[in-house]
């Protein structure tokens, strides 16, 4: 009788059920909502807003699961905002800031997550009325920023800090200088109240 085959014993054992197409490859992760908004803050800086309309839009359904808007979502929507000024859409972006406004009644949330005085200017320039409403914005968004200068100027002078404190005043100076604007274009009749302007600018 011949003899048989040994059994090769090296021989891996048969595996059952699909077999992976990724050819050792590692499973690609989906992207996480700050990785999104960083991707579309750089493609809005380089002038690609249609780009970083859908990374947001992505981020935003990430942040916001459900249809109910959290705070949550506020970098999102701020970032939403600001594409859509970029993009033309004045609309989308007035709906944008405001849910921010709404989210974030009194910017106290900080500017790095979606927070801050950036919304109110904003609706300030694109409200529908203008006049009052327009200097209620701006005012509003002076409001954060002197708050948010007092915490700079109290802590310990540092470069990062020094650069911060300029832009925030800067951004208190054209807010202060919007609402004077105002009051000599859509309220030039109310000549008190652009008295007052000025000075609420200069001091």
């Amino acid at each position: 009788m011949a003899k048989t085959k040994p059994q090769d014993r090296t021989r891996k054992p048969k595996r059952h059920g699909k077999i992976s197409q990724s050819n050792g490859a590692p499973k690609k992760t989906k992207a996480s909502s700050e990785l999104l908004l960083t991707q579309a803050t750089a493609l809005l800086q380089t002038s690609q807003p249609n780009e970083a309309l859908i990374c947001a839009r992505r981020a935003l359904a990430l942040l916001q699961p459900t249809p109910e808007p959290t705070v949550a979502s506020l970098p999102a929507v701020s970032l939403l905002g600001e594409i859509n000024v970029e993009l033309g859409n004045v609309e989308a972006a007035r709906e944008n800031f405001t849910l921010a406004a709404t989210l974030d009644p009194e910017g106290e949330i900080p500017g790095a997550l979606g927070g801050g005085a950036e919304k109110f200017l904003w609706l300030a320039q694109l409200c529908e009325d203008g006049g009052s409403e327009s200097v209620q914005w701006f005012e509003k968004g002076a409001m954060v920023l002197r708050r948010e200068i007092g915490v700079l100027e109290g802590m310990g002078s540092t470069p990062q800090v020094s650069q911060a404190l300029e832009e925030k005043k800067t951004k208190l100076a054209n807010a202060l200088c919007g609402v004077v604007e105002v009051y000599m274009t859509d309220l030039s009749y109310v000549q008190d109240q652009l008295f007052l302007a000025i000075e609420l600018t200069i001091n």
